[in-house]
């Protein structure tokens, strides 16, 4: 594998006192990397000073400083793959450099300019995968650092290879070194820990996972905490070699649940006892309409807690949520170029994954806020065309990954509307982002928007897999998922089509669907004439 025809050339560095050498190497490798060239050990060290290399490809025999003395050097100030060419009078000094870990492979004189190709691409793989794998360590700390969660990764003798800090504050160390390669029986000495590490056990002997299971642990004081752990097995070629788990802290959610249990249990007992007064006053009709509003009221009011619940989450889980791009954009602002180059990818994979969940959370306030009515339309005469091609350009990637075909057709002179553009923008934006989501790569979608009856109609067509019809009303409420053997189950809250809805509804329009399993899948918008700008 070579360097991105488009991207930047890997650079190899060549050392030896003979010119024509030199010129040769240069001429063989140029059209692949970027050759740099050195005459002498410390002029290639200079060089290695203010440059990014990959493969560095010296001869031994050099006057003042031989070609495995020089590599020996170069691995403190590089990380490339090292490569000495010898002759068969320096297999000392070959056998000496490769006991020194001063090189990763050798070439021997005389060479061939095919075998000194192979020799350096092979090296310069061996960099590429060197620099993915610390690229791969580095986020895996990156990651274990920075979520709140407790998280492990155990060996096949449920030792600890990996632990973050929240999960050494779990178990009640102070320091995740602490836990290092030893087993939570070594550290707590209870018959709790051996109970844990027997089904840790099973995990590992049958490949089975352990998914959110809610468990309860005391502290010190006396107070229960409650967690939310999961346990999965680490295969490696389908063979298992470890443990992974993540314990959540879920106390707060368990605590609302143990509220609403009562509540529901308080409301039923009263229904219970509503009904046998009514039993007995059957003949007093307007008695028993009055206890009927009563508890049709006490109902409404469980919804609003449950609505005001998850509003009160929301908020609580995009505190941290800001801090982590907060202080990843920080991080990215401070880091000088070099740093950018070599860490900017770490950093924007975290503030993705960031602003992926923190769009979710977005996505349940704004239904928690229609459902209580809290979303204040800030209306402005729209262009309904120039709004479709902003959402079209924000899902453009992901059509594009899916070699997938995005259209638009607006009839010419469609008026303007008014509307609130972003709610607009984001109806339009979720319609296509479930079209994408569910339509198999190299599908098509196609929009299309004009005026029908003084209406303006969007219309949202694909023909991915389509929802059958009993699963219609389901996939308008709220976190509502329809899964069939067409349409598996696919990631995603079922926030799309609901919210959608309810910012239409707000408009005063409308959201309509028609699909068939396996033929797509048709969504449209009306708008009704109230909202059209007259021209």
């Amino acid at each position: 594998m070579n360097a991105s025809p488009t991207g930047p050339k890997e650079t190899v560095l060549v050392v030896d006192d003979e010119p024509q050498i030199l010129t040769a190497i240069t001429d063989l490798l140029e059209d692949e990397y970027l050759v740099l060239t050195a005459n002498d050990g410390p002029s290639a060290l200079d060089l290695l000073k203010g440059n990014e290399v990959a493969v560095i490809l010296s001869d031994q025999r050099m006057p003042g400083m031989s070609g495995a003395e020089f590599l020996g050097q170069a691995r403190i100030q590089s990380d490339a793959t090292r490569v000495l060419v010898t002759g068969y009078s320096d297999l000392d000094a070959l056998v000496s450099a490769v006991n020194l870990g001063q090189i990763h492979a050798y070439l021997s004189k005389p060479w061939n300019p095919l075998e000194l190709k192979v020799v350096v691409r092979t090296a310069a793989d061996r960099w590429r995968l060197d620099r993915t794998l610390q690229q791969e360590r580095t986020l895996l700390l990156a990651l274990m650092n920075n979520i709140p969660d407790a998280v492990f990764i155990k060996d096949l003798q449920l030792k600890f290879s990996r632990v973050n800090q929240p999960q050494a504050r779990l178990i009640g160390m102070a320091e995740t070194s602490d836990l290092m390669g030893q087993r939570l029986s070594d550290l707590l000495g209870s018959e709790r820990a051996l109970a844990v590490e027997a089904e840790e056990r099973e995990i590992i002997e049958t490949g089975s996972q352990q998914l959110d299971r809610v468990e309860s642990v005391t502290d010190p004081e006396g107070n229960a905490q409650w967690y939310s752990v999961t346990k999965v097995p680490i295969r490696q070629g389908g063979e298992v070699v470890g443990l992974a788990g993540i314990a959540r802290d879920v106390t707060a959610r368990k605590q609302a649940e143990d509220y609403l249990r009562r509540a529901h249990d308080e409301l039923q007992h009263a229904v219970e006892e509503r009904t046998r007064w009514l039993q007995k006053e059957i003949g007093r009709r307007a008695a028993a309409e009055e206890q009927a509003q009563a508890a049709r009221e006490a109902a409404e009011a469980a919804s609003r807690a449950k609505t005001i619940f998850l509003a009160n989450m929301s908020h609580e889980l995009r505190t941290p949520l800001n801090a982590i791009i907060g202080f990843s954009e920080l991080a990215h602002s401070i880091m000088e170029k070099p740093e950018i180059d070599r860490y900017g990818g770490f950093l924007d994979n975290i503030s993705e994954s960031a602003h992926h969940l923190l769009r979710v959370i977005s996505d349940i306030l704004d239904v928690s806020r229609v459902e209580v009515g809290k979303v204040t339309l800030r209306e402005s005469q729209v262009d309904v065309a120039e709004a479709v091609r902003s959402a079209m350009r924000l899902v453009g990637h992901v059509v594009s990954s899916k070699r997938q075909s995005l259209t638009f057709t607006p009839e010419d002179g469609l008026p303007r509307i008014r509307a609130d553009e972003r709610l607009m923008k984001q109806i339009v934006l979720n319609l296509l982002s479930n079209a994408a989501k569910f339509t198999p790569e190299s599908g098509n979608i196609s929009v299309a928007a004009r005026l029908k009856d003084g209406c303006v109609i969007v219309e949202v067509a694909d023909d991915g897999v389509g929802i059958a019809a009993e699963d219609m009303a389901m996939v308008l409420q709220p976190f509502g998922q329809a899964e069939n053997a067409i349409s598996p189950k696919h990631e995603g809250t079922g926030l799309g089509l609901p919210l959608a809805k309810g910012f239409m509804e707000l408009h005063g329009g409308s959201l309509t669907l028609k699909s068939q399993v396996g033929e797509g899948t048709t969504v449209v918008l009306t708008f009704p004439a109230s909202c059209v700008v007259a021209g």
